[in-house]
């Protein structure tokens, strides 16, 4: 089962999903996008017209119209579309998903922000990971306050921000690795502070703007974590 959380900005996506899956796989099953920031969901209308998408799921904020107008496109061709909040789930040949954040009833004007952002457990066989999308620091609390069992990875929240990955969070989440995902930009991303706080956990980061792509997987316990060329 082919899932993917967040498309974006523009063009780039497509590269990524090259490198990720196999040349004739033009499937796939779930895209996620957790909140409704360009960065987000800007390549979602190049996945729509150059894959096969079985639904599309999201916060269900109306605050971007571009947004809106994709998830409308989406629908005209008949792509199931999902609105997920805590307690939604996905279960699937091994994989469970399980949408801790945001609860159902947030207020529009949270879940147009980055406090909005879906925030996704994902178990696939003995690999578990969190998906933290942009939540800064009114919604880590409520996060960091689920029960996860043991981490192989978690994805950092907001590229890095210092807005985010409290140490209540890295606490709450203590992932083997975290990931991160980040490129140039103009805002001083990723954050020293945030580095150190992993640093400070003895949890190694892996980035973006520093590999073309990041491989995890689990063989037979074992962490396996590759670059993709």
């Amino acid at each position: 089962m082919d899932i993917l959380v967040d498309a974006g900005p523009g063009k780039n996506v497509l590269y990524g999903l090259e490198r990720a899956l196999p040349k004739m796989d033009k499937y796939i099953d779930l895209v996620v996008v957790s909140h409704p920031h360009a960065d987000h969901y800007g390549g979602l209308g190049h996945i729509l017209s150059g894959y096969e998408v079985g639904a599309v799921a999201w916060n269900g904020s109306g605050s971007s119209e571009e947004l809106s107008a994709i998830i409308g496109k989406a629908e005209e061709k008949g792509i199931p579309v999902i609105r997920f909040f805590a307690g939604s789930s996905i279960r699937s040949e091994g994989l469970n998903i399980e949408i801790v954040y945001p609860p159902r009833g947030t207020e529009e004007k949270i879940l147009a922000g980055n406090d909005g952002s879906l925030v996704l457990f994902a178990e696939l066989g003995e690999m578990g990971g969190l998906f933290a999308g942009d939540i800064a620091r009114k919604a880590e609390p409520l996060v960091s306050a689920v029960k996860f069992p043991k981490l192989d990875f978690l994805k950092i929240p907001h590229h890095g921000s210092d807005s985010s990955s409290s140490y209540a969070l890295i606490s709450a989440a203590n992932p083997s690795v975290a990931v991160l995902s980040v490129g140039k930009n103009s805002y001083g991303l990723p954050d020293g502070a945030v580095l150190e706080r992993f640093s400070s956990f003895g949890i190694p980061v892996f980035r973006t703007d520093k590999e073309k792509g990041i491989k995890i997987g689990n063989d037979g316990g074992e962490l396996i974590i590759k670059s993709l060329e």
